[in-house]
């Protein structure tokens, strides 16, 4: 997933603002309120550093951001995953959705929550 900004000019005082979609922003949100509380992430997964969670808010996708940060080659960790390295690299450029399986490995290897990496994800009952 890469972030889907958009760039809007308030009228009144000139100043930048931007806009995400709401299920993004959440993402952000959710990991942004456990890095600042100390906590661990769910599950007992390590909450994300700043430089991270700067990345992903300037438009990084959030596999590369996470993968880089964990000292991974694209190589490595679609080795990892199971697929190919240009999947991988499809993943990160274009945002292109692989399959559930995919996603869920890739969030198994970086130590992860899924809806980090696949905020449409919506787990089934």
């Amino acid at each position: 997933m890469k972030l889907s900004l958009q760039f809007i000019v308030h009228p009144g005082s000139r100043e930048r603002l931007v806009v995400i979609p709401e299920s993004q922003f959440r993402v952000l949100e959710k990991a942004a309120a456990e890095r600042h509380s100390g906590q661990k992430g769910r599950e007992g997964m390590s909450c994300l550093p700043g430089e991270v969670l700067d990345a992903m808010a300037k438009g990084e996708n959030p596999v590369r951001a996470v993968r880089l940060w964990r000292g991974l080659s694209g190589r490595q960790l679609a080795e990892l995953v199971g697929v190919s390295a240009s999947m991988l690299s499809q993943i990160e450029r274009t945002g292109k959705t692989g399959s559930t399986k995919t996603f869920k490995a890739i969030a198994c290897v970086l130590d992860v929550p899924l809806d980090l990496i696949f905020p449409d994800y919506i787990e089934e009952p």
